[in-house]
């Protein structure tokens, strides 16, 4: 049999030396991909967001990332240590990936009191994280992050029954999407959430833009509905103004696409922002439109939100419970043209906050 985790050539990356008062609790996370900088805002918010709250509740925290940040040097994160495998998404490195992450998690293990492991995607991971469970007996908890919960993972078939205990989903609907997957219930539902102190000190009287798609321009978004609304908004609204924000695989098809539908002057792509420059676009927006064809979460909608936009999405993730839904481009337009007829938000409404879910994670991990 094949070791996935050969013992050859340790490598055993030096740990940036941080000055910390004693942790309430040590905690190791898992994950495919971390910030490469402070500043690089963009790589998986919401996971950025829960590390700092963690700190903040007075854990150490260190993260091993299996493909990115694309370099082998740990780095300082606000705190974290953060070691990268440098996989750089290519699977012809699989075995050296996973090899080199549990060598260096087997190394912070050894050299920190580590109390918990948190793997984040049922994937590498998770597998990692159990071999480790194996031979440290660590407690372990996995998020549910996305795709991962579909039926076309091919790590699913890993899973038994005394697994689902330690598994945790972001919604309802993810929820359900992995029961129907694996006839398996993911024990725990802690859903993501923005940082309040983000909120802006105040909003702005006038909202200079009608309408607001962000996110990676692939398939499982659904852009071409999202043009196909905006299209039959525009018979009501002549001057709409719509932005999409983001970059992908269907960039040029959907500026074709959108020229083909005579939205030329009334859509502007905008390509990928930094995060804080799409919170400040969400700022002079009315609606945010958002027509996934899945989202396990949907961190995009509490973060319009946050800055007070009308939302208005497809039925998925966490949109039914945050969102005026439609499945249809028709009845999408009716609920776009609704909301931006309505008067502008005076306040977020804030359901889903990273402290809440910091709180439920802490609450998890004590039982452990």
């Amino acid at each position: 049999m094949m070791c996935l985790f050969s013992h050859a050539k340790r490598e055993k990356p030096e740990t940036p030396k941080t000055k910390h008062q004693t942790p309430s609790m040590r905690i190791l996370i898992l994950t495919p991909g971390f910030a490469a900088s402070e500043q690089d805002y963009n790589c998986i918010p919401p996971m950025q967001l829960f590390v700092r709250a963690l700190q903040k509740k007075g854990m150490e925290v260190q993260v091993v990332a299996l493909e990115y940040p694309f370099r082998n040097e740990p780095q300082d994160w606000h705190g974290a240590t953060v070691i990268s495998a440098n996989g750089q998404n290519r699977r012809w490195l699989r075995w050296r990936t996973w090899s080199r992450a549990f060598r260096y998690a087997e190394h912070i293990i050894q050299t920190n009191k580590v109390d918990m492991l948190h793997s984040f995607w049922l994937g590498p991971a998770w597998v990692i994280g159990e071999r480790l469970v194996q031979k440290w007996q660590i407690p372990h908890w996995t998020t549910l992050m996305g795709q991962d919960a579909r039926a076309g993972n091919r790590y699913l078939r890993r899973l038994q029954p005394k697994h689902a205990g330690r598994l945790i989903a972001l919604s309802p609907f993810h929820a359900d999407v992995f029961e129907q997957s694996t006839g398996l219930e993911a024990a725990h539902l802690i859903p993501w959430g923005v940082d309040t102190l983000e909120a802006p000190d105040t909003l702005p009287t006038e909202r200079t833009l009608d309408v607001l798609g962000v996110g990676s321009l692939i398939p499982v978004k659904n852009w071409d509905k999202w043009l196909h609304t905006i299209t039959l908004a525009k018979k009501e609204i002549p001057l709409l103004r719509a932005e999409l924000i983001g970059d992908g695989v269907l960039h040029s098809r959907l500026e074709k696409r959108a020229h083909q539908l005579g939205l030329s002057e009334t859509v502007r792509f905008t390509g990928s922002l930094p995060r804080p420059e799409v919170l400040a676009r969400m700022r002079q927006t009315k609606v945010l439109l958002h027509t996934s064809d899945y989202e396990s979460f949907g961190f995009i909608l509490p973060e319009a939100d946050l800055n007070a936009c009308r939302l208005v999405a497809t039925p998925v993730g966490i949109a039914p419970r945050m969102a005026d839904c439609a499945d249809d481009p028709a009845s999408l337009a009716k609920k776009v043209l609704a909301a931006i007829h309505q008067p502008l938000l005076s306040a977020p409404t804030l359901p889903y906050t990273i402290e809440k879910a910091t709180d439920a994670y802490q609450r998890l991990y004590r039982l452990l």
